[in-house]
């Protein structure tokens, strides 16, 4: 099974199937039969199970006809208090991995620029401006991650996104709504370790949707357009706020942005904290293009117009 490419669950239960347990249904939520769990059977971890195929799974077990060729571990279950449920809504804490929310001892920096880019931008001789030899290596901002997310699904989503973007930089082209939607992800991760290395203000919630889902919530916004400029890595970072009332209360913060560029591609993410619909936006004259939700439609790339650091903040 494919768990660093596709959306899977882990499936926990009895032998008999009379009572079964799924985990990342969703972000800090599964699902189970009745609680409690029944005492007179043993319970154990059955097996993984891609996402699509979660029905066909619990069929097998319910009915009896799956089977185990090596042995079991054990499972246990822990009932939480009537009504708890977990904060989505808050910022990762720090120590946790903004993706799987595990509390990692040993976390390892994960490069938020891929290895993969900084090769093509040394390729392309790119320095940081100084006018002293020995500073011109550019830092790499780094974040904490834990390793399970870091050595697997988020490394081969940064390959993937490698052989879809390494040609959009110099060559004309169709992208598929496929590879749109694995563009979009990519841009969603990056986002999220660009907040994880500052302030920490998206809720959990949307890391950890995408690293159980691998795409993006469903109340974000990814765009892409065209960029060229000296300065091949800009990054805006902007919270939305809702317009201040008149009873003199601060303003409320209704969602966070995300503008920045690789090399000659330029993404912006929006997340929204609040349920609601988006106003008209400019598109630039096609030139900002939509990734998430998908469209349905192949993009030709790329637009017909492109931004530079000058007009990047519009």
């Amino acid at each position: 099974m494919k768990r660093n490419v596709h959306a899977w669950i882990e499936l926990y239960g009895t032998k008999s199937g009379s009572w079964l347990s799924a985990t990342r249904i969703d972000a800090g939520l599964g699902f189970a039969d009745p609680l409690p769990p029944p005492a007179d059977e043993s319970l154990y971890m059955l097996g993984a199970a891609h996402r699509a195929c979660l029905d066909a799974a619990v069929g097998l077990l319910r009915q009896g006809r799956a089977t185990f060729d090596h042995p079991l571990q054990n499972a246990y279950v822990d009932v939480p208090p009537q009504g708890q449920v977990p904060a989505n809504w808050l910022p990762v804490q720090r120590g946790r991995c903004p993706f799987c929310q595990d509390l990692e001892p040993n976390p390892t920096k994960e490069h938020i620029y891929p290895k993969w880019l900084i090769r093509e931008l040394r390729r392309l001789g790119v320095r940081n401006g100084s006018s002293d030899p020995r500073q011109r290596k550019i830092e790499w901002p780094t974040t904490p991650v834990c390793q399970q997310c870091n050595n697997n699904w988020m490394s081969v989503l940064d390959n993937d996104a490698a052989s879809i973007l390494l040609p959009m930089f110099f060559t004309t082209r169709l992208v598929s709504e496929e590879e749109q939607v694995r563009l979009a992800l990519w841009a969603a991760m990056k986002t999220v370790l660009f907040d994880s290395a500052g302030e920490r203000v998206i809720p959990h919630g949307f890391g950890q949707s995408l690293e159980i889902f691998r795409q993006p919530h469903p109340g974000m916004y990814v765009w892409v357009a065209a960029y060229h400029d000296s300065n091949p890595l800009s990054l805006i970072v902007r919270p939305i706020y809702a317009p201040q009332e008149m009873n003199g209360e601060s303003d409320q913060l209704n969602g966070w942005c995300a503008t920045f560029s690789v090399l000659r591609v330029a993404f912006q993410v929006f997340i929204p904290f609040l349920e609601g619909d988006l106003a008209p936006l400019p598109d630039f004259h096609g030139s900002v293009v939509r990734l998430w939700p998908p469209s349905g439609e192949v993009l030709d790339w790329p637009p017909p117009y492109y931004f530079d650091s000058e007009h990047f903040q519009r």
